[in-house]
Formats: structure tokens, sequence, C-alpha cells
């Protein structure tokens, strides 16, 4: 029988080690359903369209084929986001947002400024 320090415990004390609790730490990008459940309540910022919202991810911290942040969603609706002929996933960001007149970055600034308002009133 192999003497390590699992199989000592189980002789001496008649149980198995108590094992440290894995701390279950979550790599990558921030996550929050609340916030993007919130985003979709949101008009579309292209077209003022409140049908078929989606939360689109529109930052690049990312990376290695990983979604951005959750708090860098922005609200769209089904065809600006993926749909239409000038959709934000078919054109690219530079084009869209020249397309339409939005700033991205300005507009999660805002975004999260309102979420975080929102929160602290509840």
């Amino acid at each position: 029988m192999e003497l390590n320090s699992r199989t000592l415990v189980w002789l001496v004390l008649g149980r198995n080690s108590e094992r440290k609790p894995r701390r279950k730490e979550r790599r990558g990008p921030s996550r929050d359903s609340c916030y993007r459940a919130w985003v979709r309540t949101l008009p579309c910022v292209a077209c003022g369209s409140r049908w078929q919202i989606e939360a689109a991810h529109t930052g690049s911290e990312g990376g290695m084929s990983q979604k951005a942040s959750d708090y860098s969603c922005v609200p769209l609706c089904r065809s600006c986001h993926t749909a239409e002929r000038f959709a934000y996933h078919r054109v690219g960001r530079l084009e869209f947002e020249t397309r339409y007149g939005v700033d991205f970055v300005d507009l999660v600034r805002a975004l999260n400024i309102a979420w975080t308002v929102k929160v602290s009133r509840s």
C-alpha cells in the first residue's frame, strides 16, 4: 500500500482528509445578465425600433475569440445588429458608426453611467 498524506489521514483519523474548497474564479470579460436585460428594454440606437432588441457587444477587450464585456453592450434591433444589408456584424464597427452617426465609446459610457444610477437607486 502506498503511504501518502491522504492514506495517512485515513489510517490515523479513519476519514478522508479535508480538501480545500476550490475557488471557482471566472476568467474572461465581465458578465451581467441583468445589465443585458436592461439594455434590451431600450430602443435601437441606429433606427429607434423597440422590436426584437438585442444587447450587441461592441467592445474589443474580449480577445482570443471571446465576447467583450457585457458592459460594452448597446441596444440594436435584430435588423441593425445582424440581418439587414448594413447591419453591425455585416459592415463592421467603423462603417456602422459612420452610417448611423453613432459613437459606441460615448454610448457605452452613457449607458454604464445610467445603469450605475439605476442600480444605486434600487
